[in-house]
This record gives structure tokens, sequence and C-alpha cells, in this order.
């Protein structure tokens, strides 16, 4: 029914376009006439504006009482403020108020005082006096124009329906946006987060508006929030560029916090060459609209939540600031000629350290609060990581450090490989890079171990290349590994797990090389494990100087290993003497004595248990401090709970063999 009004409403208003010199064509429809007759241009683009030539195309039919352009005119009419959906509505509502839909009203039908409802749902009421046939208060000026769909009047005067006179075109912030030609993706977005009718309210507002090519250097798409989801988080990131009252930029001042409509704060900045908030310019300032005033900034300004940040990443440079949290992170600012404490600077100046440093203004200027990213990315954007990159690389280790399984990496610095001597050009056979991967998966530690997570004293966890690694917590700091590497910067984040930087590259225990070590190792005499698991077997053994001794086992019940200590017995550790590495249940370890020496040696997980083991090497050298007397002399003798073990099998089998005699 109403397409069939408005086609009618589109062809009288043709049709009255018709001067009295013209001939209509009755085949033609009315839009078709209306564009023939010269007077009803503006008639005929103000169809084309609301989008109803093709309803008033229909078959009809419709009269259409058609202003001439001289009639638009003297309404004040102009088509290009009608911009948005809500003017477009009105437009139609006008044009549907000229058309009678479903009959062809000739003048001669029309009696004085007749009222019809309009296609709009208006009623109109005509007027006959003296042969004149009015309708409201225009006047037919040319009458009973015969188009194929219906009948067009002339009037020399726009009908308005009731409470649509024309408005003063709108002047609030979106519609102001709107016609400054560089907003149009932050009008899209408002109108996508459902703030439109918010910042065309009374207000006032204050707007810092971002471009479409900060939308863009920001690599903000509106496809990405799709959904309601997607909406409120858009809104978020709107909402923190909005403030409420009209503060103009002779309000703002050096320093200052303003709370934003998503009740974050954004800081301001106050140089010579103009304002900054956050990190984004004021490139236009005090842009008057009705209900407030918009500021014109270069960069989209992300809130704190949206997106939630992790670490401070910097755009230019693509590297990250491990130790720099967000409130400094997003307090740089570059400054010219700007008086701070009696002198004027220029350089990257940052609100809250108050410390300028000599870098580009392009890389001061972003710096941004951003999520964290994957292990090696991160690693990779530290500028300290370049080795340990690129050995991920070459072991083929950077997937797996990439996936969703979460890592805790223990990250020596590229001057860590420098002193460990470590040359990527050695490890070139599928040995060579296997034992670079073993080397580097010592570093990795399955799972996120923050620094508050580890206990004071010494902690053993288990490395992804399946060896126990030793975390040492004291009032000096973190240590790793035996090579006690330091731990200089804790907690990076990474988006599967954290990161911790040390000062030394530590070695995996079957990675302890004897500096006299060939490449074919002779064992001379092998050590082993006893029966029980709580002693080494042999005990006690005497070789020559220059032999080469070997202690080895494979998938024991519990972990071992060796290490110094300074006498039988003794539990104080040499430092810095012969160690296989942390306990394992496998373990594959060798030492060539090279001098008359005696060797004493402890499991450190049995210590307690007097799990102690002798080498002599040759005459033995220097007598030991500590007695000798308490030497274990069967070399098979296990330890001091093998012993009790033992006897309680044994009693076990007496009193088995007891009961079966009574039986018998």
């Amino acid at each position: 029914m109403h397409r069939k009004f408005l086609t009618a409403f589109v062809a009288l208003l043709m049709l009255t376009a018709i001067p009295l010199s013209v001939s209509a064509d009755e085949n033609e429809d009315i839009p078709t006439n209306a564009a023939a007759t010269g007077v009803h241009e503006s008639l005929v683009a103000a169809l084309a504006h609301a989008d109803l030539v093709a309803a008033l195309q229909g078959s009809g039919p419709f009269t259409v009482f058609a202003p001439t352009d001289q009639a638009f005119a003297d309404a004040g009419i102009d088509l290009a403020n009608f911009n948005t959906p809500e003017l477009n509505a009105t437009l139609t509502d006008i044009l549907l108020y000229h058309v009678l839909a479903d009959s062809s009203v000739m003048s001669g039908d029309v009696t004085d005082g007749l009222t019809v409802e309009m296609m709009n749902g208006d009623n109109a009421s005509f007027t006959v006096a003296n042969g004149v046939v009015s309708i409201e208060d225009a006047n037919v000026t040319t009458a009973d124009v015969i188009a194929s769909n219906g009948v067009i009047h002339f009037i020399d005067k726009v009908l308005m329906p009731s409470d649509d006179t024309p408005e003063e075109p709108a002047n609030d912030i979106p519609a102001v946006a709107t016609g400054t030609g560089v907003h149009t993706v932050l009008v899209d977005a408002i109108v996508q987060a459902g703030l439109l009718q918010t910042l065309q309210a009374d207000g006032p507002y204050t707007i810092f508006a971002p471009t479409d090519q900060a939308f863009a250097d920001a690599g903000i798409s509106l496809t990405d929030f799709d959904g309601e989801e997607g909406a409120t988080a858009l809104a978020n990131v709107l909402a923190y560029h909005v403030t409420m009252g009209a503060v103009t930029s002779d309000a703002l001042s050096d320093g200052m916090f303003v709370t934003m409509l998503n009740q974050e704060q954004v800081r301001i900045g106050v140089t010579p060459g103009g304002v900054i908030v956050n990190d984004a310019n004021v490139t236009t300032a005090d842009v008057t609209a009705s209900n407030g005033v918009i500021h014109v900034i270069d960069k989209v300004l992300l809130p704190p939540t949206a997106p939630e940040g992790d670490i401070c990443y910097n755009l230019d440079t693509h590297t990250i600031s491990p130790t720099v949290g967000q409130e400094e992170c997003e307090g740089y600012m570059y400054v010219t000629d700007y008086e701070m404490n009696g002198q004027n600077i220029t350089g990257c100046y940052n609100m809250v350290t108050h410390q300028v440093t000599n870098v580009s203004e392009a890389e001061c200027n972003s710096y941004m609060w951003t999520a964290a990213v994957i292990i090696p990315t991160t690693a990779a954007a530290t500028t300290i990581h370049t080795s340990l990159v690129a050995a991920l690389g070459a072991a083929g280790l950077v997937e797996t450090l990439s996936g969703e399984d979460e890592y805790t990496v223990f990250a020596p610095t590229d001057e860590a490989f420098a002193e460990a001597g470590i040359d990527l050009s050695d490890f070139n056979t599928d040995d060579e890079i296997a034992a670079l991967a073993d080397i580097l998966l010592y570093h990795v530690v399955p799972g996120t171990i923050l620094s508050s997570d580890l206990a004071e004293g010494t902690t053993t966890v288990m490395a992804a290349n399946g060896d126990e690694l030793t975390v040492e917590v004291s009032a000096a700091g973190v240590m790793v590994g035996a090579e006690m590497a330091n731990v200089i910067i804790a907690d990076v984040p990474a988006s599967n797990g954290v990161i911790h930087v040390i000062d030394k590259v530590i070695m995996p225990p079957a990675d302890v090389v004897d500096e006299n070590e060939t490449d074919e190792v002779v064992c001379d005499v092998t050590i082993g494990l006893s029966s029980d698991g709580y002693g080494f077997s042999p005990a006690a053994v005497t070789i020559d100087v220059g032999q080469t001794v070997c202690w080895q086992w494979a998938d024991s019940s519990m972990g071992h290993n060796v290490k110094e200590v300074d006498g039988m017995k003794s539990t104080t550790y040499v430092e810095g003497g012969i160690y296989s590495g942390a306990a394992a249940t496998t373990v594959d370890f060798h030492h060539t004595f090279t001098e008359d020496t005696i060797f004493y040696y402890a499991c450190e997980p049995h210590i307690s248990m007097e799990m102690f083991g002798k080498v002599t090497v040759g005459d033995g050298g220097v007598e030991p401090t500590s007695s000798d007397n308490d030497d274990k002399e069967d070399n098979n003798t296990p330890g001091f709970l093998g012993v009790t073990v033992i006897l309680a099998a044994l009693g076990a089998v007496l009193i088995a063999s007891m009961r079966k005699e009574d039986e018998a």
C-alpha cells in the first residue's frame, strides 16, 4: 500500500513540473513526466535523495501535488542538509505528504472543504474559490496532467506536514564530524557502537577526534568489532576519547589528568608546539559544535582495558621495554624548547620519570601499552637476545615456543652467549643440532613460573630437556643452574608464558665436558648404583694417573648425582669442584684424573644417608684432612638404609622358614 502511495506521490510531483506549454505523455509514469517539465528538478532530486522514485513508478494510481523549483527555493529546502538517516526520514515524510494513493483525483472531483489522508498518514484539506483549487495553503497552478499511473497537479508551495517545519541543519558533534571530511571512520564507529544519540544529546561534551588516517595507522578496522561484544569494546575505545563539559584548549594545562566517559584518565601535555593527549597530537583545536567542542588528534587513544595491556612496545622501533610499567610507558612526549626547571629542553620527555632521552620524535611518540606476544617475538624485541633467537631458529625450536603451551624461559643475553663461546656455525650435523637443542631446552621449564612463585631457598624444577634445574632464591637475588646464572630482569610477560633474563648460559648435566675429554671416552673404571639405590657401586676405587672414571646408571627409581666434597663423609662441597649436575635417574658422567689425589664425592639428595664415594688416584698425593677410617671396605656395600633393608628382608625369610617347619 505504501509503495503505491509513494509511486503516486512521485508521479504527481513530476506532473506538476510540466509547464503549460509542455504536453504530458500519458504513456510515461509520473517520475518520467516530472523530469521532463523543466520546473521540477528540485522535486525529482528530492525523490531520488529519499529513494522514492521506484515507488512512484509503480502501477498506482497516484495523485501527486508537485511543488515547482521556485516553491522548493521559497521553502529554503537544501538537500545537502538531509545527511543522516533521521533527516532523510523527515524528507520522506514531507514528500509523501504530497501524494494521495490508490486514486487519480481530477480537479473537477475536488469540492470545497474536502479532506483526504495523504500517503504519510497526515490529512490535507482542499479549498475551491473563484475557480481556483488550493490544497492547504498551496494553489494548484496547473491541473490534471495525466500520466500512465496517475495524475499530477502543479502547486506553488511545498506542503509541510504537522510538526515537520524545516529545522536548522544539525550542528551537534556527530554532524560537525561528518562535515569535516576526515572523520568518516569515527562517525561510522559512533553509529556502530550505539553512541550516536548520546553524542547528539545536549551534553556538553569534549571529544578528541581521531582522523581517518589515525584509525588506519592504528590498524583498527570496524569489521573487527562485530556483534554485541565487539560493539561494547568499540564503545569503550570511543568513550576514552570523550569527556563531559566543553573543555577548550585554553583550559588545558601541562600534566593535568582528564577523566573520560569510560572512567579512565588521559594525560595532557602542553608544549610550545601544541597540546598532546597521551601520545596523540592535537592538530586542530576548539572546533565548536552545538553541544560541545571537538579537538582533532592524529592518533587513536587506546584505553588500558581495550585492549588489555601487558608490556611497553614501541611501534617505531618494534622493540619492548621490559622494565617499564604502564604509567611510565604512556608518559612519553616529544618536546621542543620546552621550559622545565629554568631550562629549555628538546627531546623525548617522560612525564612520570621526568627524564629526557635523545631519540627521534617518531620513536618518542610510538610507545604504547599493549598485549604481550609469543615468547620468540618478545625475546626478539628485547634487543639483547639476538643470539638466543638465532639459536632457537637453528635448533628448530621457534615453533615449539610459539604454540599455546605456556613456558618459563631463562633467557641468556647476547653477552652471555659470547662469554660461553657458543658459535652457531659449529652446530651443523644432526647430532650437533640435537646438542644445541638440549642446551636451549635446559633453559626452558613448562608452565609459567613468576618470580613471586619461587620460595626462598633452593628449588629443583624439571627443564624441558628432561634434566632437573636448580633455582636458588636468596636476599642477593635469583640464581639458576650449576653456573649460578643471575636473573637480571624478571617477569617479562609473553602471551604464552614468561621470560627471566639471565647473565650466563647454563649447561645441562649431559653437556658438562671435561677439558681433557677426547672424542671417544674410554672408561677405565665404571661406577654405578648399589642394588638398593642408596650407595655407589663400587664405593671406593683406585686408578692410575690419566685414567678415566665413569659414573653411569639408567632409569633408576631415584635421582642421583656426583658432587665433590672436601673429605670422606664430609657435608662440605668443594666450590668449583667436580660436579655431574642436578640429580637425575639417568646419568652418564665421566672425569679423567691427571694427578695423584684422592677424590671424595657424595650424592646430593642422599648425603644425609651417607651416600659417599672415593677415588684414589696414584699414590693419593697429599694426605686428606679428614680420616679415611670410615671408608667402606666392600665396594658393593650399600648405604646405611640399604643395610637396614637387607636385614629386614633376611628376617622375613627366616620367619617364613620357621613357619614352614612348624606346619611340617
